[in-house]
């Protein structure tokens, strides 16, 4: 017959939780926020026509003014650039 020591058994379960826990301290301080990809499905859209119209005033807003793009691009309208193309010729 062999005697089962609780103790011993205690003093086990608490080193096996302890690396268990110590081991989940550490991953936590080393682990990074993981980015989550974008859908696989498309999403629908909730009013695709007043996207559609929102996206079209910005692209001709786009190409009929001035603007800065970052420090060292602008963009300028359309009829100014090909007039400009135009000279260069």
């Amino acid at each position: 017959m062999h005697d089962l020591s609780l103790r011993g058994l205690a003093i086990g379960s608490a080193i096996v939780l302890g690396g268990v826990l110590a081991s989940l301290a550490i991953a936590r301080l080393f682990a990074r926020p993981v980015e989550i990809a974008p859908p696989l499905h498309p999403v629908l859209q909730t009013a695709p026509r007043d996207d559609f119209a929102s996206f079209r005033r910005e692209k001709q807003w786009q190409l009929e003014s001035y603007g800065r793009i970052d420090r060292s691009h602008q963009h300028i309208p359309i009829e100014e650039a090909m007039r400009r193309l135009a000279k260069d010729r």
